[in-house]
């Protein structure tokens, strides 16, 4: 946090005034404590930060506060339903057209053959169910103390931002060959 004079904050490399004097942009880095101290002028360090996606800030002890590990799990799982929904959509117009060319579905169904991106759907299918499975394993940490949320949304936290997470296929328009 910048330094503060009463309630006003000020920043630094910005002219100020005080009392009707003006001091320039640099005055608060040329300065020295005492300077600083003589107009009452303080440091104020900055308030703890933390991640707002998982928790919702401190108690008066100090300690994070998680979030409901419940909502935290369900949004995620939709979250990432809604990205592989979304990856699929684009293609989802192949089957039909495939069916349209054949007079009847039991004829379309004997001569589909695997497709590339037939292939890459089920790929994407498998990929979301696996990741969804993960996210669901992260509410086998902790146990049943008050403080049991907090263990869980860590290691959801720790899979979600971690390297293995919404890793998806390429399709096999945009696949490296």
């Amino acid at each position: 946090m910048p330094y503060q004079l009463g309630d006003r904050t000020l920043a630094l490399d910005v002219a100020w005034e005080h009392n009707d004097v003006q001091y320039p942009a640099n005055w608060l880095r040329l300065s020295t404590e005492q300077d600083r101290a003589e107009l009452g002028i303080t440091w104020v360090d900055n308030e703890p930060s933390w991640a707002q996606k998982w928790y919702w800030g401190y108690d008066s002890d100090g300690n994070l506060i998680p979030k409901t590990y419940t909502d935290l799990k369900a949004n995620w799982i939709a979250q990432t339903k809604d990205t592989a929904y979304n990856m699929l959509q684009p293609s989802d117009y192949l089957w039909p057209k495939l069916q349209e060319a054949n007079s009847s579905f039991s004829a379309a169904k004997t001569a589909y053959t695997a497709s590339p991106w037939s292939t890459w759907r089920s790929t994407i299918r498998t990929e979301c169910a696996a990741m969804v499975a993960k996210i669901e394993e992260t509410a086998s940490v902790g146990d049943t103390s008050p403080h049991a949320d907090f263990g869980r949304v860590q290691a959801l936290q720790e899979y979600i931002e971690g390297s293995s997470y919404n890793v998806w296929t390429a399709d096999p328009d945009n696949a490296e060959t």
